[in-house]
């Protein structure tokens, strides 16, 4: 009997499971730092390349002066984004629940590249390695496994930066709420979501809009989160962010996550 292949982190309904995979960490690796490799074809978006350097860039442009002390990217994923904010913070954390993302960055930190299988057509792959950006400052950044939902006693926080984390979790409420929490007054969140909904991961009664009314009324996400947390946070920029992950050579997925900024009142 042939082993059933590991389905691709692009594949919908793949459940959480997948992020252990040794093909999650060889397509993330590729997606965090694969650059112009991850879109060979000249007519290809371009624009949605380097998501993760992308989204830590946003965060080093809005966090004031006197508020780059410490950072958290919580759903790091294999580090992109840490290694990114590290170049305007002076601690950053990242904080995966998959413990095989969090080896690879670790091992991204210490060996500062890591090999990995690019999947060219099939079972057709190729060797190639992530390297770690120039100007980045990898002793300021630390990772570990954790929950999202449940990130205990971290202490006054500057930046908290969620990419495509909010719709992977089963209690999206109880990380906005910790957000609140921990974030200092002036500090900011940094919240990036294609608001893509699966029970595979969110109980529907748990998601943030993404679905109707009994009357029919369409619930938008994006304004619900507005209104958890407009009381506590100014919303001061908001942008569409491209982003694409390679599945294979001739495959790739590709989507628009809705970036907001979000400055904690004083």
């Amino acid at each position: 009997m042939s082993q059933q292949q590991v389905r691709s982190t692009t594949a919908s309904g793949s459940g959480s499971a997948v992020y252990e995979s040794e093909r999650a960490v060889e397509e993330y690796l590729q997606f965090h730092f694969g650059g112009e490799r991850c879109m060979p074809y000249g007519f290809g978006p371009k624009e949605a390349l380097d998501f993760a350097q992308r989204c830590g860039k946003v965060c080093v442009e809005f966090a004031r002066e006197d508020r780059r002390r410490v950072a958290y990217d919580v759903g790091c994923a294999v580090g992109g984004t840490s290694f990114e904010l590290s170049k305007g913070f002076e601690k950053v954390v990242g904080v995966d629940f998959s413990h095989a993302f969090i080896a690879a960055a670790n091992r991204m930190k210490d060996s500062k590249e890591h090999p990995y299988r690019s999947t060219e057509i099939a079972d057709i792959r190729s060797e190639q390695m992530a390297i770690l950006p120039a100007e980045t400052h990898p002793s300021r950044v630390t990772f570990h496994q954790g929950d999202a939902c449940n990130l205990g006693d971290i202490g006054p926080v500057d930046c908290m930066v969620a990419a495509n984390l909010l719709c992977r979790l089963p209690s999206p409420i109880s990380f906005l709420q910790k957000a609140i929490e921990t974030i200092t007054p002036g500090g900011i969140l940094v919240l990036v979501s294609p608001f893509s909904w699966l029970t595979e991961y969110t109980a529907k009664d748990a998601w943030i809009g993404g679905y109707c009314t009994p009357e029919g009324a369409p619930v938008d996400s994006a304004a619900e989160c507005a209104k958890i947390l407009s009381p506590h946070f100014d919303l001061i920029h908001q942008k569409d962010e491209p982003f694409l992950i390679r599945e294979h050579n001739r495959k790739f997925q590709y989507g628009v996550s809705d970036c907001t900024v979000w400055r904690k009142k004083e």
